[in-house]
């Protein structure tokens, strides 16, 4: 998650002021989109500028957020439970009479008439991925949609208020799941969608894409609340936006669940051969990470960053357990509604 209170928008910057830092407001903090251009050449796209304050209610900021919390990780792992079902439901239904048609000399005409265009490639491409590798696809469309978006001047006030999180902003619950498919600069894009298929097949490989699909947008609001929480008790009102967070937590699953795997940075080993283990690689965010924390360091949302990755962590360790728990119920009162296949 990438944090800021203003960004840059071709040569005007975007970002939240309060009321309360104008004279001659009242006290209430009225948050306005704000406008005005660059001095410096240097400031480049999605990075912060300056710090704008905003004013906090304290904890009461975070009951909505936390309750917003709870429903989406109850109704994620919820979905997929169902959805994991709804599989095996299909796969116990005997085959359609269209799948049993004989094999015929047309069908072999046209498969190899387009043995070598793009749209045959694609196809086999396609099929070639596993399941996980198909979902993080979507996910990766639905970023880059989002990326899209932010370049439609008619739809900055929207991006705005919907796509970057703070936890003093008109809306606040919303955000929390919606900026983490949110990439303002496309480096940020770029690293975060590359992470995300490298580690993706690797954490889905225990649990399943429906558990991995439920545990990514799980994490996802509660790096953002990690991050409110942390706002709130600075009294920040910077927002937040980047699927970081929800990545952390995969990198915290593969560090738990497969310690002594061997990982390099990416692009950086061409130059400089290396590796290192999962675990130590884990440590070292997670230090890294706390010491943003403790020492206020802008650049990133540490706070964010910390909380997915110990989630995902708690996950690995105690989270799939509870969440096998309570899916067998979930199971059968389903079968109930359904019926038999």
């Amino acid at each position: 998650m990438w944090r800021g209170g203003c960004f840059r928008l071709g040569s005007a910057v975007i970002g939240w002021q309060s009321a309360a830092a104008r004279p001659g407001y009242a006290i209430n903090a009225v948050r306005r989109f704000g406008r005005r251009q660059l001095t410096s050449a240097k400031h480049r796209s999605l990075r912060p500028v300056e710090e704008v304050e905003g004013t906090s209610r304290g904890v009461r900021d975070l009951l909505r957020p936390f309750a917003f919390t709870v429903a989406v990780t109850g109704v994620s792992f919820t979905g997929a439970a169902i959805w994991q079902y709804e599989g095996f439901r299909q796969l116990a239904k005997p085959p359609p009479q269209s799948q049993l048609r004989p094999y015929s000399r047309s069908a072999q005409y046209d498969f190899y008439g387009k043995a070598w265009d793009f749209r045959h490639r694609l196809n086999a491409w396609w099929n070639h991925l596993y399941p996980v590798q198909k979902l993080v696809c979507g996910i990766i469309a639905a970023n880059a949609a989002v990326f899209l978006a932010w370049r439609v001047s008619q739809l900055t006030a929207f991006m705005t208020n919907y796509f970057m999180a703070s936890p003093m902003a008109r809306a606040t619950a919303l955000p929390m799941l919606l900026s983490s498919f949110s990439h303002y600069s496309f480096l940020h894009l770029f690293i975060n969608m590359y992470v995300l298929w490298s580690f993706a097949p690797v954490a889905s490989a225990k649990f399943g894409k429906e558990q991995f699909l439920a545990t990514y947008l799980s994490a996802g609001v509660v790096a953002s609340f990690a991050s409110y929480a942390y706002k709130v008790a600075r009294a920040s009102a910077l927002p937040s936006l980047g699927a970081s967070g929800a990545i952390m937590a995969l990198i915290g699953i593969v560090g738990m669940t497969y310690p002594n795997t061997q990982l390099s940075i990416a692009f950086v080993s061409q130059v400089y051969p290396h590796s290192f283990s999962a675990d130590a690689g884990v440590k070292s965010l997670i230090a890294f990470d706390t010491l943003g924390v403790l020492f206020g360091w802008r650049f990133f949302d540490h706070a964010g960053h910390l909380g997915g990755m110990l989630f995902g962590i708690w996950y690995a360790k105690y989270g799939h357990k509870i969440a096998r728990k309570h899916r067998d119920a979930v199971v059968q009162y389903w079968h109930k509604l359904r019926g038999k296949p």
